[in-house]
């Protein structure tokens, strides 16, 4: 791919971020201050430079997915970005980057959140239902479209930098087309995965399946509000992994042996395939 083809994957790349965020127009809110801060300055292209490479996992709980892209980042001395993109969105609202950790893409109402921290100053209240009472809904949508757009340029610029593991927050929507950028999609059987997060959470099988099934639904909302997909299509990915069949280990072997198609011959464009 030469460099003006590399130049329009990116003009598209900015022009989906804005087109699927549907931005809200008026209303009288703090948002406006909110809005300067998200897009102050040039919006990334979300391609990484020559040489270098991204990969963005998308990932069931229970699945291990995010143990696999620790894996792939270690063997790959690659950055890894999960929970750290939600502290850098908070960082640059100004908020409690400590609280921040604790929320991911899933948590109900974490840009609502965020940005009733940036009204108030304070750290998170966790009290949504109050924000809820507090915050017309044209307001509330207005605020949520700012959050995300921060979001989204949060993610275009460390794919811009490259040579990072990008974990979810519809990762694959917004650098779908972008060379050098692996996708991967990792999920397991229920039963495995009801298995590893009675483990990982110590709880019962009734308890675990019911935060699985409450995380499917949050994460498919989450897609579909704000990228009109529900993520379930193959053609989104260039591998999907079944970590019921394939150890974690091996899942991370399968990612490491497609970069390595991706770095030993640079010109691959993977969006074509």
């Amino acid at each position: 791919m030469n460099s003006e083809s590399e130049e329009q994957a990116g003009g598209r790349a900015a022009e989906r971020a804005e087109e699927r965020s549907l931005a809200v127009e008026g209303g009288s809110s703090p948002t406006r201050l909110l809005e300067e801060r998200a897009w102050s300055g040039e919006l990334p292209s979300g391609i990484p430079p020559r040489g270098t490479v991204v990969v963005t996992i998308t990932r069931q709980l229970g699945s291990g997915g995010s143990e696999v892209g620790r894996l792939v980042a270690r063997r790959r001395g690659l950055r890894y970005l999960d929970r750290q993109i939600i502290t850098e969105v908070a960082r640059r609202l100004g908020v409690d980057v400590r609280e921040a950790r604790r929320l991911d893409e899933y948590t109900a109402g974490v840009a609502a959140q965020i940005l009733e921290a940036v009204r108030s100053s304070q750290p998170f209240t966790f009290n949504y239902a109050g924000l809820l009472g507090q915050t017309s809904q044209a307001a509330q949508q207005h605020d949520e479209i700012a959050y995300l757009h921060l979001t989204q340029k949060v993610i275009l610029e460390m794919a811009t930098q490259g040579n990072v593991v990008i974990v979810g927050r519809g990762s694959q929507f917004l650098l779908q087309h972008a060379p050098r950028t692996l996708h991967v999609a990792i999920f397991a059987p229920l039963s495995q995965r009801i298995a590893r997060v009675m483990s990982a959470l110590r709880v019962d099988q009734r308890r675990a399946r019911e935060l699985i099934e409450q995380r499917d639904y949050e994460y498919t909302a989450y897609l579909r509000r704000y990228y009109g997909s529900d993520g379930q299509q193959p053609g989104l990915y260039h591998l999907l992994i079944n970590t019921g069949l394939f150890s974690f280990a091996q899942a991370a072997d399968l990612i490491c042996q497609a970069l390595a198609v991706i770095t030993s011959e640079p010109e691959t464009d993977l969006s074509s395939l």
